[in-house]
């Protein structure tokens, strides 16, 4: 799943950079480039909040003066 993550990154950013407008179907394949890349992104950021769970143990008790206090 990373490889296909950076695949669709990769591949997006080359759709996006590569034509200059020049054919009528340039803007459709940069349209599709940035879909791409976005959609790489998204996997990519999934794959790291499925690595790095967060703790939901809070410690709420404390009020902000006793955080400023302990610094």
């Amino acid at each position: 799943m990373k490889l296909f993550s950076l695949l669709c990154i990769v591949l997006g950013a080359i759709l996006v950079f590569m034509f200059n407008d020049q054919s009528e179907y340039d803007k459709y394949l940069k349209i599709g480039g940035f879909v791409l890349l976005m959609y790489g992104l998204y996997q990519s950021t999934q794959l790291w909040v499925k690595e790095n769970p967060k703790n939901d143990k809070k410690d709420d008790s404390k009020s902000l003066e006793d955080h400023l206090r302990d610094e």
